[in-house]
C-alpha cells in the first residue's frame, strides 16, 4: 500500500510541476532570466555531472531558520566525517543563507519531490549520507536515497500535531518511508511519540533537544552601546521592562499599562517584530501621554519613559539591561518568539498562553518559577508586583537562567547518536 501511494503521488506530479512553471512565468522576478533558469535547473535536477562535490554529506533544510540553527552541528559533522557538505533548501532565501557559510561546499535548491528528479540528483551528487533537518519529510527524497544505499538521518527533527493528523490519512506511505530511516534525533518527547505513531521504529528514535538553544548568547555584542544609551537616558537607577518581538495587540496593551508603570518609575523598551511598521508605531506613541523616543533617531526628549527599539540587532543586548522581560507573539496568537533569549541572561520571562512554537521552554520556565504567564488583563499588575519584590526578582531570575542552561547540549547529543550509529554499522 505504501508503494502504491508513492506511485500515485508521482503520477500526480506533472500537474504540480505545471503549477511551478506557471509560478515562474507570472513571477515578479521572471525578467531575471539567468536566475530563473538556474532555479529551474536545480528544481528539476538538471545540474551537470561533476557540478556537485562527490561523496559529500547531503544536508537538507527548509529555509533560513533551519540553515542558521544547524551551523554548529554542520561544523561538527564535517569534522567527524571528514567530508564536504552539500546543502539543499526549499527556498531561495535558505540557499542564500547557506552560501554564506564557509563550511558548506555547495548550496542548491532541492529538487522537487518527484522520484526521477530525486534519483537523478543522487546519481549526480553520489552523497555519503542524507541528513534531513527539522520537518522536511519528502517521501521520494528519502525513498530514492535509501534505494541507492545512502543512510538517511533525521536531525534536530520535529513534527506538529497538525501534521501528524494529516499524515495519518496516508499512514501506509509514512510507515514505508520511516522504515527506511537510519536514525531520528528529535527535539522533544512529543515529537518522538508522534513519529512513532506514524511508523518510525522506536529503536531508531533518540530525543536530543533542540540545537538552536546551543546558540543562546549570554554575552550580547552591543552591551556597551546599550549601557551608553541607558546612561544617556538617565535610566541607570530605574527598573526597566524590555518587551521583545512585539505585535500590534501587545503594543496596545503595553501602551495602556505604561502610565501606571511610569508612576512607579518603571522605564519601558519595546522592540517591534516587524520594523516596516515604524511609522504606524510612532503614530500610536504620539497618541499616548508619556515622553517617548525612537532608537533609530538617536535623539530623546527629556524625561523619556518609553523607548521604541526600531533598529535591528539590539534586542539581546537590551534584554541584558532589563529587570523583567516580556516576549512577544505570545499574547498575540503567534506561538511566541524565543523565550530563552532573556532567560539565558538571568531575566524573569513574562509571556502569554500562545506558546505553541516553544511549548518545551514555556512549560520548563513556568515549572521552574523563572517564567510568569500573563494576559491582556494581568500584564500591568504582574509587572508592578514583581518590581516591588526585589528578593523574588532575584530568585526567579536565577531560575530562568538555570532553565535556559538546561536546554543546551543538543549538538553534542546528536553527534553522540551519529557516532554510535557509524560505530555499529562499520
Amino acid at each position: 500500500m505504501g508503494r502504491l501511494l508513492l506511485f500515485l503521488t508521482n503520477l500526480a506530479f506533472p500537474f504540480a510541476a505545471l503549477g511551478v512553471l506557471l509560478g515562474f512565468v507570472f513571477s515578479a522576478r521572471r525578467r531575471v532570466l539567468k536566475t530563473l533558469w538556474q532555479e529551474l535547473k536545480e528544481r528539476f535536477a538538471m545540474e551537470e555531472e561533476g557540478s556537485i562535490p562527490q561523496d559529500a554529506l547531503w544536508v537538507h533544510c527548509a529555509s533560513v531558520g533551519e540553515v542558521k540553527s544547524v551551523t554548529s552541528l554542520l561544523k561538527e559533522l564535517k569534522k567527524f566525517y571528514k567530508k564536504e557538505l552539500v546543502v539543499t533548501t526549499s527556498t531561495v532565501a535558505g540557499k542564500a543563507e547557506a552560501q554564506k557559510n564557509p563550511d558548506i561546499a555547495k548550496a542548491l535548491l532541492a529538487p522537487l519531490d518527484f522520484y526521477p528528479f530525486s534519483r537523478r540528483f543522487i546519481k549526480i551528487a553520489r552523497p555519503h549520507r542524507l541528513l534531513i533537518v527539522e520537518r522536511e519529510i519528502w517521501p521520494n527524497m528519502i525513498y530514492a536515497a535509501e534505494k541507492a544505499g545512502i543512510a538517511v538521518m533525521l536531525i534536530n527533527a520535529r513534527i506538529s500535531q497538525k501534521s501528524t493528523k494529516a499524515y495519518r490519512w496516508i499512514k501506509p506511505l509514512f510507515n514505508m518511508i520511516f522504515s527506511r530511516i537510519a536514525l531520528a534525533a528529535l527535539q522533544e518527547d512529543d515529537a518522538a511519540k508522534r513519529y512513532a505513531s506514524l511508523g518510525l521504529p522506536k529503536e531508531k528514535i533518540f530525543v536530543c533537544g533542540n540545537v538552536k538553544y546551543d546558540t543562546l548568547n549570554d554575552k550580547p555584542a552591543k552591551t556597551k552601546e546599550v549601557n551608553a544609551l541607558i546612561k544617556k537616558l538617565k535610566w541607570n537607577d530605574c527598573p526597566i521592562l524590555v518587551c521583545g518581538s512585539t505585535h500590534p495587540l501587545e503594543e496596545e496593551i503595553i501602551l495602556k499599562s505604561a502610565p501606571a508603570w511610569a508612576e512607579k518609575g518603571i522605564k519601558i523598551i519595546f522592540a517591534p517584530r516587524h520594523l516596516e511598521r515604524r511609522e504606524e508605531i510612532k503614530a500610536n506613541l504620539q497618541k499616548q501621554p508619556l515622553a517617548f523616543g525612537m532608537l533609530s533617531e538617536k535623539k530623546f526628549p527629556k524625561n523619556t519613559a518609553i523607548l521604541c527599539a526600531d533598529t535591528m540587532g539590539f534586542l539581546q543586548s537590551l534584554y541584558a539591561c532589563a529587570q523583567i522581560a516580556f516576549v512577544g507573539g505570545s499574547i498575540a496568537p503567534r506561538g511566541a518568539h524565543n523565550l530563552l533569549e532573556p532567560a539565558i541572561l538571568g531575566k524573569i520571562v513574562l509571556f502569554g498562553k500562545s506558546f505553541y512554537n516553544t511549548p518545551d521552554t514555556a512549560h520548563a520556565l513556568l515549572a521552574s518559577g523563572g517564567g510568569v504567564l500573563v494576559d491582556a488583563n494581568n500584564l500591568k499588575a504582574a509587572v508592578l508586583r514583581l518590581v516591588q519584590d526585589e528578593a523574588a526578582l532575584e530568585n526567579m531570575a536565577a531560575k530562568a537562567r538555570q532553565t535556559a542552561l538546561s536546554f543546551k547540549g543538543a549538538t553534542q547529543k546528536i553527534m553522540g547518536v551519529v557516532k554510535e550509529y557509524e560505530r555499529k554499522t562499520t
